[in-house]
């Protein structure tokens, strides 16, 4: 980026340097012209430099304190992940600790059962002493072995005296399974009191681990917290100094912003009295390169002029020696056949009258004919004046339509009819549009040879008519009359 700003600021020294240059050749140095501004372009290049070399500076130390925030930023993200973690696991101690309580508390449930079921079974255990101790008291007042005598002795029957051991037997048994009954309930009620103390004090160490824990986890999350209010701190305080750089890199490119508006000024009346010096050149290379194509074009013209005028020399010559052949080839006349008087002949152009051209000289030249125009006359009716054969058709000009000079078609003629009518006199009808008859065919006085056209050397539709005696123009108004 550095570099690209560089090479514009050399091509722009060296642009307006060399616009300066063509200025001071061609422009004398007034106080008006430089009047609006105080500073030369390279001084306002100079400041500029300054203040971008300024902007460099604060971008750098911005993209530095942007590294230190998204460094905070990555530790804040790391600290709230710890603490996240940590109240996670605090919220599961919670979840122990609720349940360590609830086992002390039916811990204790158990042993208060146990102690109601002791004291229960104790008075049930005094009750079975008292009656043991009755029963031995009983037994020694009476003697044992005089009773076993006396139970033998008064028996009625050897039966009799069966039952009655087995009676004293079933007696000693109970007692002793009375006693071994009471010194169990006592060993039962014993162990399991013993085992709940037990138990309660492993819940209460439990308890007392899960709490120191958690209360290790309270602190850990304070000092998290601590680390995040210092990272906070360091953040909004990176941030203030990344505010306070940027208005600074914004009032210095807003100075660079002043300085390339008052260097585009300079450059553009620079650019204006180019462009005026570039413009006057332009316009005498215009005037020289019109009058040279002036030139060329008159000598083309003339060129062609001069072609024209041989080619119609050689059409002149070809149509001249079409009728010689014709008048080598003619009929001689006989005494028998009266001249042709006026009204031997009809007009040809039947409903179009107007001639545009009369016989005679015309433009420096000889009219050996005469132009009939009017309005719409393209397409009319050319007709035969006087009965005769046709002597010569030219029917291959498609060149219809009005032009400044020869298309070579037909001598000049374009497309036209020739008609002979007694070996002397013949009629001649020239830019037709099309010839309707043929070389050989004979047509009566008022039949259509052709239509009227602009073919040929013509300027517009228009019927060239001739009346030739033994080849040689005469006025057709001679012979025809509107």
């Amino acid at each position: 980026m550095e570099k690209i700003r560089m090479i514009k600021k050399i091509f722009s020294f060296l642009m307006c340097s060399a616009l300066s240059a063509i200025l001071i050749v061609n422009f004398p140095y007034s106080e008006k012209n430089n009047s609006h501004s105080a500073k030369t372009i390279p001084e306002i290049q100079e400041e500029r430099k300054a203040n971008e070399e300024k902007i460099s500076q604060y971008e750098k130390q911005m993209a530095e304190l942007g590294e230190n925030m998204t460094s905070e930023q990555a530790f804040q993200d790391a600290l709230g992940e710890q603490i996240y973690l940590i109240q996670d696991n605090i919220s599961l101690l919670n979840q122990e600790l609720d349940r360590l309580g609830s086992d002390i508390k039916r811990a204790d449930e158990n042993i208060s059962y146990l102690d109601f079921s002791i004291v229960q079974r104790q008075k049930q255990l005094d009750e079975s002493i008292e009656l043991f101790k009755k029963r031995l008291c009983a037994m020694y007042m009476s003697g044992n072995n005089d009773s076993m005598i006396s139970m033998l002795v008064g028996s009625t029957s050897f039966y009799d005296m069966m039952t009655r051991i087995k009676v004293v037997n079933n007696m000693a048994e109970y007692d002793q399974q009375l006693i071994n009954t009471i010194l169990s309930d006592i060993e039962s009620l014993e162990k399991d009191r013993r085992d709940l103390e037990t138990e309660k004090q492993n819940l209460k160490t439990k308890l007392s681990e899960q709490e120191t824990k958690k209360s290790e986890k309270t602190a850990e999350i304070q000092s998290l917290n601590d680390k995040m209010s210092q990272s906070v701190a360091m953040a909004e305080q990176l941030k203030a100094q990344q505010e306070k750089i940027k208005r600074s890199k914004d009032e210095a490119q807003a100075l660079i912003g002043e300085l390339d508006r008052q260097e585009i000024e300079i450059q553009e009346e620079i650019r204006r009295k180019a462009e005026e010096a570039q413009r006057r050149y332009e316009e005498e290379e215009r005037k020289k390169q019109e009058e040279l194509l002036r030139q060329q074009a008159e000598q083309k013209r003339l060129e062609e002029q001069q072609r024209l005028e041989a080619e119609n020399n050689r059409n002149q010559q070809q149509q001249q020696q079409i009728y010689d052949e014709w008048l080598e080839q003619r009929v001689p006349q006989t005494d028998s056949i009266p001249p042709p008087s006026e009204q031997s002949y009809v007009w040809p152009t039947p409903d179009y009258y107007y001639i545009t051209s009369p016989y005679g000289e015309r433009d420096g030249a000889e009219h050996r004919g005469i132009d009939i125009g009017d309005a719409d006359i393209h397409g009319g009716n050319v007709v035969a004046v006087r009965s005769g054969i046709v002597i010569a058709v030219n029917n291959s000009c498609d060149h219809d339509y009005g032009k400044d000079g020869s298309c070579g078609c037909g001598g000049d003629f374009g497309n036209y009819v020739i008609i002979s009518h007694d070996g002397t006199y013949s009629s001649l009808y020239a830019h037709m549009s099309t010839a309707t008859v043929s070389v050989g065919d004979y047509v009566q006085q008022g039949q259509v040879v052709g239509k009227v056209g602009s073919t040929g050397w013509s300027t517009g539709p228009h019927l060239h008519f001739e009346i030739r005696v033994d080849g040689y123009a005469d006025d057709p108004m001679n012979y025809v009359s509107p």
